[in-house]
């Protein structure tokens, strides 16, 4: 894939290096507690693409099995030298990956657009007035009703007024 990425990444250490073509599904900030694990705190950063145009061009990730707040068989991917956590999968889209933007080479391209589990977001996290919120994970299937989005709180974001 590496001849036809035109978005690639890795890890800290370089052993495990991706890249994937196309345009992103959705490009996300999500508090969930599992999330802040992995972040160190704040919300985890990604982008969700289909699997089929993303590829691990360089070493073997390690794999990290658990459930999701919703409750969903969520596998994560990181480096089995260095730690860093690369992209995950679950049983909720199998078909999509989600991959940290700390990892892209060039994470200046992406911007979240929705933030997810805001309910769980640390209070002395600001919110980014530039994405929709959702206190939990807005449904994905085609006939659910989706969550309304939060209410802007220019108190607590970032909004420029």
């Amino acid at each position: 894939m590496s001849e036809i990425a035109n978005h690639s990444g890795g890890c800290s250490c370089g052993e495990i290096r991706f890249g994937f073509r196309g345009a992103t599904e959705r490009q996300l900030a999500c508090s969930c507690r599992s999330c802040q694990y992995t972040s160190g705190g704040g919300p985890s950063y990604a982008v969700i693409v289909k699997g089929e145009n993303f590829r691990v061009t360089r070493g073997t990730p390690r794999e990290f099995k658990t459930l999701s707040e919703a409750g969903h068989v969520l596998i994560r991917y990181f480096c089995g030298h260095c730690g860093t956590h690369i992209y995950a999968t679950s049983d909720r889209s199998p078909e999509s990956r989600s991959i940290k933007v700390g990892c892209l080479d060039d994470p200046s391209r992406f911007r979240p657009r929705l933030h997810f589990w805001t309910s769980e977001a640390p209070r002395w996290h600001k919110k980014h007035w530039f994405t929709m919120r959702f206190s939990k994970s807005p449904p994905q299937r085609r006939g659910q009703a989706a969550p309304e989005p939060e209410e802007i709180d220019p108190l607590n974001s970032d909004h420029p007024i």
